[in-house]
């Protein structure tokens, strides 16, 4: 089960965040704090496994607190101001979510969670107790360059192109290839991407349907309104339930679950009809 802290400064927000938990077995409450100093206090005593952290408080912001922060503790960022997400991602937050929070929203993040914790478990275990994850800014300067690709949208690519992302820095820009893409999926204004090499999941401030014009016809496929996959990347299929199935694409990379709309539509692509799991 994975241990919660809630740091927010307005008791009623932690209280609303408590009770969309609750509900929930996988997951326990351990503490609430109204301010980075309190919620540093906290950590110091029992690192939980994840934060829900605000962004703006009295006394420091949330990021603040990132410095005091186990590797070994996710953050998950909570505030009604969609403008800190960029900031956010790049502090390798497991996600951002928008109040008022939507509970079918917050129960993705939970199986994300959930499946990172058990990837963490396997890292640390083979490591020796060394589970910290990759830096998104390292993974930026990995991909990025001063040269654009040039391409306009509107002429022929395929699996060995490369797609021109404009990073946050002004002025530079990460060249994706288009073969490394396992999938991509949307976030309001942003875009999770599961890469190969690097192997890592970065955020861009990109919306899925810029992807998608970007993309070859053939390789992709779009498994609902927020995601898009590549196909033939997929290394294995688990139709846990009718409501969630877990999709493998690399040993060192996070499964990617998907919902029973994506599940039903990636059974029609690779011509898996039949019965649902109970």
């Amino acid at each position: 089960m994975l241990s919660a802290l809630l740091v927010d400064d307005e008791p009623l927000a932690n209280e609303r965040m408590r009770q969309l938990l609750v509900a929930h077995s996988g997951i326990e409450v351990v503490g609430t704090a109204g301010s980075v100093k309190a919620a540093q206090a906290m950590l110091e005593e029992r690192p939980p496994d994840v934060v829900f952290l605000d962004v703006e408080m009295p006394g420091g912001r949330g990021f603040d607190l990132l410095l005091s922060m186990p590797a070994s503790t996710q953050v998950v960022f909570v505030t009604a101001h969609e403008q800190y997400a960029v900031e956010a991602f790049a502090a390798s937050a497991v996600d951002y979510l928008v109040k008022p929070v939507n509970p079918e929203r917050l129960a993705e993040t939970l199986r994300r969670l959930g499946k990172m914790a058990a990837i963490l478990r396997a890292k640390s275990a083979a490591v020796g107790g060394d589970a910290s994850l990759p830096d998104d800014e390292e993974a930026d300067d990995a991909t990025s360059s001063g040269e654009v690709d040039g391409r306009d949208g509107t002429t022929d690519v395929g699996f060995g192109d490369t797609i021109s992302v404009p990073l946050r820095t002004k002025g530079r820009t990460a060249l994706v290839p288009i073969g490394d893409i396992y999938w991509i999926e949307s976030f309001r204004n942003y875009t999770r991407v599961g890469l190969m090499n690097p192997s890592r999941i970065l955020f861009f401030r990109r919306r899925l349907g810029e992807w998608e014009a970007d993309l070859p016809a053939g390789l992709f496929e779009r498994l609902g309104k927020s995601l898009v996959v590549q196909i033939a990347m997929i290394q294995e299929t688990e139709w846990k339930s009718r409501d969630e199935t877990v999709l493998t694409f690399a040993a060192d990379i996070e499964p990617l679950v998907i919902g029973r709309p994506a599940a039903m539509r990636l059974r029609d692509v690779l011509g898996e009809g039949g019965d649902e799991p109970a």
